[in-house]
């Protein structure tokens, strides 16, 4: 039986995607192997330069304000000891950027490619920033060399995952906005007895403090459930869920691994803000679970849109769960 409490306090989530369409440049686009973090750095400099009208300090410091688009969108900061209640290390941010083509690295003159965008909370009432910084990252261009690319097309995504309305086109943009209603997401299963989870991106699972290649129920569950409830906590007012957590995680703990199929994929990034290159390498492939698993159902289909993970705002952590 799954607590209406649960279903209630994840039916709160607001969530909106998008997929922006853009043409390759006279010259094409050659992207890196893994295209996340190419379009979150370009993303976070142009979202930087079109929105925050912070003043420096003496040292040349930006002072962030607490109105600032950029400061909340980038770099959100704690007001509170909640991060310490979750077990997290840092604050989730409220958006997540993933490459629609990441087995394609060079797109030819005019060749299209994609990028999906999925905002949380009140990173919403910012849907024109991203939208405007859209069609400015492509003037910018992408990668080595700066490859520019026009941005033709936005449209959103319904909870079904299907193209909704266009909200971009022709150098216009829409002024109405669809929210998903998570109702529709957090649904009935007939069968709960067992799971397959399809890790699409790098998913970096952390516990006990390292990252493992062995992805067993109750450290998915836990990544999925510290991701949810936090982004709830942090971008919608606070909310929190009084249950007992270590009853859920236990419980998660009875669900076994039959059947483990994935692989430790490797991929570095630059940092600009760190200087220094990092690996983000985690698992893809696929996993079978068996047990009961009615409980942690609304959890694992609302981490389908969530993400789960460290470094979800590349895209990383993007799952599928198909009961069986």
């Amino acid at each position: 039986m799954i607590d209406s409490a649960i279903i209630n306090f994840l039916e709160e989530i607001k969530i909106i995607q998008f997929v922006a369409f853009y043409k390759a440049g006279n010259n094409g686009v050659r992207l890196p192997s893994y295209q996340g973090s190419t379009f979150r750095g370009v993303f976070g400099h142009v979202f930087k330069d079109v929105a925050c009208t912070c003043p420096k300090g003496k040292f040349g410091e930006i002072i962030h304000q607490e109105n600032c688009p950029y400061a909340y969108i980038f770099e959100t900061r704690s007001q509170s000891d909640m991060n310490n209640l979750l077990g997290t290390e840092e604050i989730p941010r409220p958006f997540i950027i993933s490459p629609e083509n990441s087995n394609q690295q060079y797109f030819a003159p005019n060749e299209r490619f994609s990028v999906r965008i999925t905002l949380f909370g009140k990173s919403i009432n910012y849907i024109h920033y991203f939208l405007y910084v859209l069609f400015h990252i492509g003037n910018k261009g992408f990668g080595k060399g700066k490859q520019q690319a026009e941005l033709r097309q936005v449209f959103l995504v319904n909870e079904n995952g299907d193209f909704q309305n266009q909200i971009y086109s022709n150098h216009k943009m829409e002024q109405n906005f669809t929210i998903i209603n998570s109702k529709n997401i957090i649904q009935p299963v007939k069968d709960t007895s067992a799971i397959r989870a399809h890790f699409i991106t790098p998913t970096r699972l952390k516990f006990n403090g390292h990252y493992t290649d062995t992805p067993e129920f109750h450290i998915v569950l836990r990544s999925a459930v510290r991701r949810i409830t936090s982004l709830l906590y942090y971008h919608h007012d606070q909310r929190i869920l009084d249950i007992d957590f270590k009853k859920l995680f236990k419980n998660a703990e009875e669900v076994k691994l039959v059947q483990s199929d994935v692989e430790w994929y490797d991929w570095e990034r630059y940092s600009n803000r760190q200087k220094e290159r990092m690996k983000l390498g985690g698992i893809v492939g696929k996993a079978i679970y068996e047990g009961d698993l009615e409980p942690f159902i609304p959890w694992l289909q609302l981490a389908e849109w969530t993400h789960i993970g460290k470094n979800t705002t590349f895209g990383l952590g993007k799952i599928k769960v198909v009961f069986e």
